[in-house]
């Protein structure tokens, strides 16, 4: 069944936390759907906002809602099918560069440069469709990361670390669901690589020359300090799942420390950060 509320852009997070507690197969934000045409369209030059939100819960159907007490719901049953195996009717190959992400039972001729990454993430989140995932999977495929070490926190399926491990990097996923660590390490050995797995970002005590931390922007902010600690001297730290006007609040977040930030890239209404650690500066 799918469960779906409308939220203020402030309490997204929040409400998009809660329904994952309560047992949430997959949690999208989208824009509400009485949201100004203008949101959908800016005007040149225009940061596009959403004000409300609609946010998305895909449960069993014998799943307990009584946690959700609280929140205005519309619950909608849905036809009896595998929700696993669905997300591959309409995904196709999708290219960043000269990285390609594709379903893994799908036959397609590559380029002869092509890094092509086979995805299979069964019940955990992340394909590539998400500008989320997208920007994150765009920046991989143009930073140098032969022999460099990534850190993916939140990893899902494990997309962003195995696309790192691909394009050469030494790669460390953490997630706390064990299904999300399982879909990791899985796709990590269909596609010929091996992945490091944790289930708490405090158990990582190295440093990274790039970390990902593609969550929601109220996690982000509750662990700036511990993803702060795990950019080495020169390395770069990428943050996304950030509404568009959640910018700001997520960067005072991070203000005073020894991170130079440039300016967000946006996509349909969805922010990533990239900060920058001063060479001759560890914390």
């Amino acid at each position: 069944m799918r469960v779906s509320a409308s939220a203020s852009a402030e309490l997204a997070d929040e409400t998009a936390a809660r329904l994952t507690t309560a047992g949430a197969i997959a949690v999208t934000l989208s824009p509400a759907r009485d949201a100004d045409g203008d949101v959908l369209e800016p005007a040149p030059d225009a940061t596009p906002m959403w004000d409300t939100v609609q946010v998305e819960g895909l449960f069993g159907v014998d799943a307990d809602l009584s946690t959700l007490v609280g929140i205005d719901i519309d619950i909608e049953f849905l036809a009896d099918c595998d929700w696993s195996e669905t997300w591959r009717n309409g995904i196709k190959p999708l290219r960043f560069a000269k990285l390609l992400v594709v379903p893994r039972t799908t036959t397609f001729q590559p380029r002869p440069d092509d890094v092509v990454l086979r995805l299979d993430p069964g019940l955990a989140f992340g394909t590539g469709t998400h500008p989320t995932t997208a920007l994150c999977l765009e920046r991989l495929a143009r930073a140098p990361l032969e022999g460099r070490r990534v850190l993916d926190v939140g990893s899902g399926s494990g997309i962003l670390a195995i696309a790192a491990a691909r394009l050469g990097a030494t790669a460390v996923a953490v997630d706390h669901d064990p299904q999300a660590r399982r879909a990791t390490l899985e796709n990590g050995r269909r596609n010929g690589v091996e992945i490091g797995i944790e289930c708490r970002l405090d158990a990582v005590d190295s440093s990274f020359d790039l970390v990902l931390a593609n969550l929601v922007a109220g996690t982000i902010r509750e662990l700036a300090e511990a993803l702060i600690a795990r950019v080495a001297p020169a390395g770069e730290l990428v943050l996304s799942g950030i509404l568009a006007g959640q910018v700001e609040w997520v960067m005072d977040a991070f203000s005073n420390k020894s991170l130079r930030f440039e300016a967000p890239a946006d996509r349909d209404g969805w922010a990533m950060l990239r900060g920058f650690r001063c060479p001759n500066r560890s914390r």
